[in-house]
């Protein structure tokens, strides 16, 4: 099939060669419109060869039926890498969106004079927050937040997050 095809657009090119070249020598006579004619007779007939070639030799469907396989199978393989992208792109989001939220709760509480040393957050696919776990380091004297329980209020005050799913730990526990 791919032969085929390298054999029509050769043979596309001669006859474009051929026009350009019978426009630049033929006489501005009364022939000129025969001549054209004769032209566009032969450029069809080249343009339709690879076709008719196909019809008789009984190859059609089967030519036919490889495009439409070749066609699908492209399809598919940019189907699986476009979920695959998607995937990738869902995870990196909500990776980024963790993050975020972590290193706003951890300035957060270090302005109300509380030092952490992690802090995790968990998803669900929806980006709600299943559960956030902080580990504390130190609070401060002073601090406006002055135990567990004024921290876990503290992020579901800010959060508007359930206190179930708050889970505060104060390193030396």
């Amino acid at each position: 099939m791919v032969e085929i095809f390298k054999n029509w657009v050769s043979a596309m090119l001669c006859v474009g060669i051929f026009v350009t070249f019978i426009q630049l020598i033929m006489p501005k006579t009364n022939l000129r419109k025969y001549i054209y004619s004769l032209v566009g007779i032969v450029t069809v007939i080249t343009i339709l060869s690879p076709v008719i070639n196909l019809i008789r030799e009984d190859k059609l469907d089967e030519s036919v039926s490889e495009v439409i396989a070749n066609i699908s199978n492209t399809e598919e393989s940019e189907e699986i890498n476009t979920t695959e992208y998607q995937q990738k792109t869902e995870t990196a989001i909500r990776e980024t969106f963790a993050q975020n939220m972590k290193n706003d709760i951890r300035y957060k509480l270090e302005n109300k004079g509380v030092i952490t040393n992690t802090i995790d957050i968990f998803l669900t696919e929806e980006y709600n927050v299943e559960k956030i776990r902080i580990n504390i380091k130190k609070i401060d004297q002073g601090s406006m937040l002055a135990s567990i329980t004024e921290v876990v209020k503290y992020i579901n005050q800010e959060y508007y997050i359930d206190f179930s799913k708050i889970e505060v730990i104060e390193e030396g526990e």
